[in-house]
């Protein structure tokens, strides 16, 4: 017959169960803390890649805010030149009003007339004026246009005393016509310019939006990345737990391992003693000996 098993060897068989089931958990704690870690990786590469671009947008439109500021700039610097243009153009329309009260007594069909031509004399002047300060003539040219210049003059000054001009009348004529011109460039300038700012403020705020939607991916990332790593830390934390308990109890099947040798070693050193005391006393009643109880007497030093 068999011996039955001892309880020792019962409770090593119900560790070693223990430990296969346990090694089990602990590969699948394992593997679901590596795939969440996994996870938790992608989405922090992911997420600081996005940071990364709303960095880019949000420089960019800030350098689109900055050189909107500055067209706005320009375009508050334009209005005020216009607005003294403006008041120039009144404050000479109303004197050259003031002044020409005088001429009415002048036939209304006559006055139209001189001053028609008085103002295609002052454009024919400008013209020239304009090629002398601008052009590259030749010595011969230059006398040609100045003596244009004189004819042009007398003409004028002609027709500007027929229609009883002074010369401060004549003055506001050429100024009321320069700020017209004045007036007509400004306000061309400053609808470039509102256009351009409004193209820069544009561009920001697609900017601005494009951050926003970016920030809102990033957020989503981070949240992915919040939950992924609060799993990997729960499965990582039961892996732990499993080990730590492996080794308890591998250790605790080594003590009990190490007690069974201990108990067999023990039997056998008091079966040993027994056989030894059983051989000696056939020895001394004079009884034969086997070889076996020989040899253990021999090895004892008893014979």
């Amino acid at each position: 017959m068999m011996d039955e098993p001892t309880v020792e060897q019962n409770n090593i068989e119900e560790i070693a169960v223990e430990l296969s089931k346990l090694q089990e958990e602990i590969q699948i704690l394992k593997k679901e803390r590596d795939d969440n870690n996994t996870l938790t990786k992608e989405a922090l590469t992911k997420r600081n890649e996005i940071n990364q671009g709303i960095s880019h947008h949000l420089k960019t439109a800030k350098e689109y805010v900055s050189k909107r500021d500055e067209t706005n700039a320009q375009v508050k610097e334009l209005k005020d030149t216009r607005e003294k243009a403006q008041e120039t153009l009144k404050e000479s329309r109303m004197e050259l009003s003031s002044l020409s009260e005088s001429n009415e007594k002048m036939g209304e069909s006559e006055l139209r007339k001189n001053r028609k031509q008085m103002h295609r004399l002052n454009d024919q002047i400008k013209k020239l004026e304009w090629n002398l300060q601008t052009q590259i003539l030749s010595t011969n040219k230059e006398k040609e246009i100045i003596q244009q210049l004189e004819s042009l003059s007398e003409q004028f000054n002609g027709i500007a005393t027929k229609v009883n001009l002074s010369t401060k009348e004549t003055q506001l004529w050429r100024v009321i016509n320069s700020s017209q011109k004045k007036l007509h460039g400004l306000n061309q300038q400053i609808i470039n310019a509102a256009k351009e700012s409004q193209i820069y403020h544009n561009l920001g705020s697609q900017s601005f939006q494009q951050v926003n939607k970016l920030r809102k991916d990033a957020n989503d990332w981070h949240n992915k990345f919040l939950v992924t790593k609060k799993k990997a830390d729960h499965f990582h934390r039961d892996f732990l737990s499993k080990v730590r308990l492996r080794h308890e109890l591998r250790q605790q099947m080594k003590n009990i391992q190490k007690q069974i040798r201990k108990e067999r070693k023990d039997q056998i050193q008091s079966n040993l003693e027994v056989n030894v005391q059983k051989a000696f006393s056939k020895y001394e009643a004079g009884e034969n000996l086997s070889l076996s109880e020989f040899r253990l007497l021999v090895e004892k030093g008893l014979l």
